[in-house]
């Protein structure tokens, strides 16, 4: 920011050439120093508020950055958290248990198979005795069961569970699609499938997972504070129309008052007989309905100053009537 000279400071607070030449050379040198002094003050102090705006908005930058890494380190905490779980809760107390399971089948199996060759046995060796196998025959051997190998915590659905599973991705979807064009009007902009991989990877329940990606909840807190502004406002505008109405029957009832008033107090009080009407004239009638027909001016709806003049006229009026039918 350029310092002004002396001469353009005093030029500018009306000073003329002749004058500021005439001025003793310390004077112009003290002002020239202390508009110096004021000027790089002024300077110095922008500079300053930039530089603490600079640094303000640096640390902004750095609070956002350090906010979103929380959250990114958050977020791939909790989704370790949950794979945990879904891996204790669904694979390996359920292989687990399932293994138990599969070793007491096999051990049954062999028992039953063992307690029939052992039947067979003794079944081959009474019918020897009795001479109706011959000596030599093979002794029986049954065949070995052949089982096939199941996967520990390998699931089996019934049919029950897989109408189950069903139904609720289709319950799943309708909720999503309708969840998401009640808040923003919009169309799902993302594949159902596509949320159902993105919620299966982030070891969510759908509908979690849904909500938290559109911020269904922010959203319904949104809605809910413009339903409750527009209430409100909806309340303060018919209490202010209310109020305007109310204001305006009283100043028009005021206004009839004080022109009802006015207008006796003037028949009353008048000195020019022209203008005194008296009672059960015709006149007043014939004036009312001219008013009424437009042809002439309501005095009680008329500014004083408009009453003033129209009163000026109409005397004006009546003395060159008056003038002339004397003449």
């Amino acid at each position: 920011m350029p310092v002004p000279t002396v001469a353009e400071v005093l030029k500018q607070s009306g000073l003329s050439q002749e004058q500021i030449d005439a001025l003793d050379a310390k004077v112009l040198t003290g002002v020239n120093n202390y508009v110096s002094t004021v000027y790089n003050a002024a300077e110095q102090k922008e500079k300053s508020a930039s530089e603490l705006a600079v640094k303000a908005e640096a640390d902004r930058k750095a609070q956002e950055a350090a906010e979103a890494a929380a959250k990114t380190a958050l977020d791939a905490a909790e989704l370790q958290k949950r794979s945990v779980d879904e891996f204790w809760n669904n694979t390996y107390n359920p292989g687990i248990a399932a293994a138990e399971v599969e070793k007491t089948r096999l051990a049954k199996i062999a028992t039953d198979a063992a307690a029939e060759t052992a039947w067979y046995k003794a079944q081959h060796a009474s019918l020897k005795d009795l001479g109706f196998v011959p000596a030599d025959a093979p002794v029986f051997t049954p065949p070995a069961a052949v089982e096939t190998p199941k996967t520990p915590g390998t699931p089996t659905f019934t049919d029950e569970q897989i109408n189950q599973r069903i139904g609720s991705g289709l319950s799943n979807s309708v909720w999503a699609l309708q969840e998401y064009q009640k808040f923003t009007g919009q169309f799902l902009p993302d594949p159902i499938d596509q949320l159902a991989q993105e919620a299966t990877q982030q070891k969510l329940p759908f509908r979690d997972y849904v909500a938290r990606k559109y911020d269904f909840a922010g959203k319904q807190k949104a809605a809910q504070e413009a339903a409750a502004k527009a209430h409100d406002d909806s309340i303060r505008t018919a209490r202010d129309a209310e109020k305007d109405l109310e204001w305006k029957a009283k100043m028009d009832a005021q206004s009839n008052e004080f022109a009802a008033k006015e207008r006796k107090m003037a028949e009353q009080h008048s000195q020019n007989p022209d203008t005194i009407l008296p009672p059960g004239s015709a006149k007043f009638t014939e004036v009312r309905r001219a008013q009424q027909a437009g042809e002439r001016p309501d005095p009680t709806k008329m500014t004083p100053e408009a009453r003033i003049k129209l009163t000026q006229e109409n005397l004006r009026k009546r003395l060159d009537e008056r003038q002339q039918q004397v003449a």
